[in-house]
């Protein structure tokens, strides 16, 4: 009895053994690995092309001892041009919204000269005003919202509004030459001056670490006034800045 025991355990085993064998073999479920999510927290740095249009201009604000009709009163200095520069910024990132902050600073040479005729006292005179913009900066803070991208590179855009402190060192000059003597008065300014800048823009993130930028701003900055003096007589003008400026950027997260 045993042994036919021993007999059926060994016969329904290898049965067993052989089914198994037989059976379809089902492949381990593979890892599902989700795409990295987008972070705007951090710091960044990046450069930038710009395009400026500067709508400066001098305004004469009083004469002493000089005939009025003899110097301009208005004076258009308006001028556009390239440039470029660098940026720095930190953003933090609350769900779909994000707020930063973030400097730069733009090299350009933007601004014109121009020259006025009149007659006082059977002399003539020449004024020469000129308005040139060198350096450019903002440091400002920013504020928008994160939204699906259309275009298939880019991963996610963030669109924002921004504002803050601009910053320029412009070279002012005003200059009255006496003909046919050829010396005159003349004053010149060549100072930083401050003032404001607010705009918006998009940035578009192309990989993890890889965004393009671009932003318009429109800024304002400081009057300036230059006197001139010689032997009693002056005359001062009073020189403004204000303006648009176009920026293109790529910046690169750490």
């Amino acid at each position: 009895m045993k042994r036919l025991v021993l007999s059926l355990s060994v016969l329904i085993a290898g049965t067993a053994a052989a089914t198994a064998a037989d059976l379809p073999r089902t492949a381990a479920p593979a890892m599902l690995v989700a795409p990295l999510a987008i972070n705007w927290s951090g710091f960044y740095a990046g450069v930038h092309g710009a395009w400026i249009g500067d709508g400066g201009e001098a305004v004469r604000r009083g004469v002493i001892g000089v005939a009025s009709e003899a110097l301009p009163t208005r004076v258009g200095l308006s001028g556009s041009g390239l440039g470029g520069g660098a940026q720095v910024g930190y953003l933090w990132q609350f769900g779909n919204v994000v707020a930063g902050l973030e400097a730069d600073l733009t090299a350009m040479d933007v601004g014109r000269s121009r020259s006025g005729f009149g007659t006082d006292g059977g002399f003539g005179l020449r004024t020469d005003l000129s308005s040139q913009m060198n350096w450019f900066g903002t440091v400002k803070g920013r504020i928008g919202f994160t939204m699906p991208s259309l275009l298939p590179v880019v991963q996610e855009t963030l669109v924002y509004v921004t504002g803050g402190l601009a910053v320029a060192q412009v070279d002012r000059e005003a200059r009255i030459t006496v003909l046919p003597v050829g010396v005159g008065p003349q004053a010149s300014g060549d100072d930083w001056t401050t003032g404001f800048a607010v705009g918006g823009g998009s940035e578009h993130r192309l990989t993890q670490n890889i965004s393009i930028k671009s932003e318009t701003l429109y800024y304002r900055l400081q009057d300036e006034t230059l006197t001139l003096a010689r032997a009693g007589d002056q005359a001062s003008y009073r020189f403004k800045n204000d303006g648009w400026i176009s920026r293109i950027g790529v910046n690169v997260r750490f």
